[in-house]
């Protein structure tokens, strides 16, 4: 299998605090990811996340509609800002049924970094470190068949943002039904409080 090939299109940036966005309904924070606590917070920036992730050879066919859904789960479980993430997946399939298995997801979204020296004077943000777990059901978009899926997103996106992968498990070699034992654990930091947003609505993919 070919190593999956990450192409990062842009740097950092901060968000400002009210910003006019598109966004669906749909795309609000993950109820399961794991609640930030105020109280032990530290001063942080959002940073902005640009980057296409080429995914090669996958054991099974996704559609773009599903290829969105699942990087959307995942962005949401590293505490991306709901409303700072654009998923635009292409060389996926149609249906299905369809043979592209090599499909691009470009992904554009925002995390929290820690602040440190005289820049923690005017942070715009408060973070805490936490660790998060991706496995099948956590996010629920996960599932024992996105194994492979899962094992490149691990070793080309969890790789370029702020965090620190403490353990990774992929057993990708059983049948897609049996294929599920896999999981990863991320520290990284969360947000305390997310930023207010006006909401321009657009509708989720189909």
């Amino acid at each position: 299998m070919k190593h999956p090939v990450l192409r990062v299109a842009a740097g950092a940036a901060a968000c400002a605090l009210t910003v006019a966005v598109n966004c669906a309904a749909a795309r609000a924070a993950d109820p399961a990811a794991p609640a930030a606590t105020p109280s032990s917070a530290r001063p942080a920036l959002w940073r902005t996340y640009d980057m296409i992730v080429s995914l090669q050879n996958l054991p099974r066919t996704y559609t773009c509609d599903q290829l969105w859904y699942e990087f959307h789960g995942i962005l949401l479980r590293l505490g991306a800002w709901p409303y700072s993430i654009n998923i635009l997946p292409y060389h996926c399939s149609p249906s299905p049924g369809g043979d592209m298995r090599s499909p691009d997801v470009q992904v554009h979204f925002q995390l929290p970094i820690f602040l440190h020296g005289a820049a923690v004077k005017a942070a715009p943000a408060q973070a805490v470190e936490r660790t998060i777990r991706l496995a099948p059901g956590e996010p629920k978009t996960l599932h024992a068949s996105d194994c492979q899926l899962m094992q490149q997103v691990s070793a080309s996106l969890l790789r370029s943002i702020s965090g620190r992968v403490d353990h990774e498990r992929f057993d990708c070699s059983a049948p897609p039904r049996r294929s599920g034992n896999f999981s990863v654990s991320l520290t990284l930091p969360m947000a305390a409080k997310l930023p207010a947003v006006t909401i321009t609505s657009a509708a989720a993919p189909h």
